[in-house]
């Protein structure tokens, strides 16, 4: 009789007299993957291309490449600042160019005329970093604006932030929709001055105001142009949507988000209206020169539901007429 397995522990289908061990079967290990890299914005390379074939295309596409990057996290970012800064380059010069040609044009020339030499147009007025404090009103002249006498100054910040009573949103890409001066919603890097402030009503409980006022100083015009457009684009990107934002505590808001409206003298508003709140908010962005204005302004309670709207406009107006040129 034969056994499958020798009884001292010898399978006879492996066991070797000779004492020899069985090959063991290679082992092939497979290479490492290679590390994710996220792909180029198509927009930001295009913006690049678009910079010396059509200028203002460029611009356009060099904005769209940079808000899809901060919401995509692809590459390409410098690649979208170069080419829309190439863009406003090559506008600028087009139009000088245009300029001087159609004056050039209509002047009578003579065959004895004199050497003439030119000199470049100095650059217009602008704001220097240390004075953007300066811009904004202070405690005394947002009480008249506003028209609450029990205003409080609040916490003071000197560069974009997000503070930590915000909590989280549910749409990031929302962010500058709902609250000024977020850095989400901005380009630091380019930002050579910044100063914002909070200012509550904390005596008023059935009719109070809150003001958050922020103003930033780039570092040329062409700039402070670009952060607008910025802005502007994730205004019009989240109108008529709703957010909601959650707070450290855990209580949520929902806010529903107007379109964007033309205030006049180059400011626009937008509407913030939270449910189930006796609230009405207003935001407001301007720009002028190389400064950027970025406004918040919610009154409560039983409040004229344009007054937010005309104490933005009239804080914006304020900011604007400071800034030279």
């Amino acid at each position: 009789m034969t056994y499958p397995q020798d009884p001292f522990g010898h399978n006879p289908f492996s066991y070797d007299p000779l004492g020899r061990v069985p090959l063991e079967p290679p082992i092939f290990e497979a290479p490492p993957l290679p590390p994710y890299r996220p792909p180029v914005n198509a927009f930001a390379t295009l913006s690049l291309v678009f910079a010396f074939v059509f200028a203002p295309a460029g611009a356009i596409l060099g904005h769209i490449g940079l808000a899809q990057i901060r919401r995509t996290g692809e590459l390409g970012r410098n690649r979208a600042l170069i080419g829309v800064a190439l863009s406003y380059v090559v506008i600028t010069l087009t139009v000088v160019a245009l300029i001087a040609w159609a004056t050039l044009a209509g002047t009578p020339t003579s065959q004895t005329a004199a050497p003439t030499t030119t000199t470049a147009a100095p650059p217009g007025p602008t704001v220097a970093p240390e004075a953007v404090a300066t811009l904004l009103p202070g405690l005394g002249d947002l009480k008249g604006i506003t028209g609450d006498e029990n205003l409080e100054a609040g916490p003071v910040s000197d560069h974009p932030s997000r503070s930590n009573r915000e909590g989280t949103i549910d749409r990031p890409q929302c962010w500058g929709s709902i609250s000024p001066g977020i850095p989400d919603a901005y380009d630091v890097d380019a930002i050579s001055g910044y100063h914002a402030q909070e200012f509550t009503d904390t005596r008023s409980f059935l009719s109070s105001v809150q003001v958050t006022q922020a103003v930033a100083v780039f570092h040329d015009v062409p700039a402070a142009q670009s952060q607008l457009a910025n802005l502007l684009a994730g205004w019009h990107q989240c109108a008529g949507s709703t957010v909601s934002l959650t707070t450290p505590s855990g209580q949520t808001v929902t806010f529903s988000v107007s379109a964007p409206a033309d205030a006049g003298n180059g400011i626009t508003t937008l509407d913030l209206a939270p449910r189930g709140l006796q609230v009405h908010s207003v935001r407001a962005i301007a720009g002028k020169a190389n400064v950027v204005i970025d406004l918040y302004l919610s009154y409560s309670g039983k409040s004229d539901s344009d007054r937010p709207r005309q104490s933005a406009v009239s804080i914006a107006n304020y900011v604007l007429g400071k800034i030279p040129g």
